[in-house]
């Protein structure tokens, strides 16, 4: 990173922050997470330790489409380095949709499918439903052992992550998507590490809680928030930028969640482009 001109091209295993503290481009999440087929972003590694878990890493497109979500299953990615900053570029191909599945088969009625959607959006927008609905979904998957999957479909869009990294771990994360298939109506862009190591959470208005206070699925006024790995004395602060809506989560079940972190959602076709910022480093 100390390069006194751009050098293009010139592929990094990883961007330095500090001694311990890097941060690199992930590929997939740990094995046995339904979500482990969804190409990471930028993830935090400590002492060799990836501690993204679950987590997607920063500046992860999601396309909606209604109520379904489209996840990037496949990039290529490419880093050099320009003065004193570090500059990585992430092409994503958005083909990954989310079916229940009943053992080996894929259940593909249309009206499950789509009833399905439609709690996952009650999940986020109705805060007051979220235990009950939990409730119902663990009842219903252990009765008729239904799971979720991510299954690989033709592409329905592409997005170009750029991230300009500063040696004191200051991310400049710029987001371009350009959706193929019709009716796109918003952009999630995910910002996660994991629940493991991120269990708490501080923002612009003052909140400051732990563990399942901070909630799945929470939308926020703050101009900023922050997750903090109290064990390692880290922490990483996202801005929320104009114009979209911000929100927080974390969740931690074992073998199946363990993310923590921020998304900007934006509706579409609006949203095609997003900048915001991101600061790793050490926690108050």
């Amino acid at each position: 990173m100390n390069s006194p001109k751009e050098t293009p091209e010139l592929l990094l295993p990883g961007v330095e922050i500090s001694k311990d503290l890097t941060l690199i481009v992930g590929r997939g999440g740990l094995q046995g997470y339904p979500t482990s087929k969804i190409e990471k972003g930028l993830v935090i590694s400590l002492k060799g330790e990836d501690l993204s878990e679950e987590g997607v890493g920063f500046g992860v497109p999601v396309l909606k489409f209604g109520d379904d979500a489209a996840f990037p299953g496949s990039s290529e990615s490419s880093s050099w380095t320009k003065g004193d900053l570090a500059v990585v570029k992430v092409d994503y191909d958005i083909n990954l949709v989310s079916r229940l599945a009943l053992g080996d088969r894929l259940i593909k009625t249309d009206l499950l499918c789509r009833a399905k959607g439609r709690v996952d959006r009650l999940h986020r927008d109705r805060p007051s439903l979220r235990r009950a609905i939990r409730l119902g979904s663990a009842l219903f998957r252990r009765g008729l052992s239904v799971e979720t999957r991510l299954v690989q479909t033709g592409s329905v869009g592409r997005a170009q992550v750029v991230y300009t990294i500063s040696q004191e771990g200051l991310i400049d994360v710029l987001v371009r998507c350009w959706p193929k298939a019709e009716g796109c109506t918003e952009m999630a862009v995910m910002n996660e590490q994991g629940s493991e190591s991120f269990d708490r959470y501080i923002d612009s208005e003052g909140m400051d809680i732990s563990g399942e206070e901070i909630g799945s699925w929470e939308r926020t006024g703050a101009d900023w928030g922050e997750f903090i790995d109290t064990g390692h004395g880290l922490s990483f602060r996202l801005w929320r930028t104009e114009g979209a809506d911000l929100f927080r989560g974390r969740e931690a079940i074992p073998g199946r969640l363990a993310w923590a972190g921020l998304a900007h959602v934006v509706s579409m076709p609006e949203g095609k482009d997003l900048e915001y910022k991101i600061e790793v480093g050490g926690s108050p």
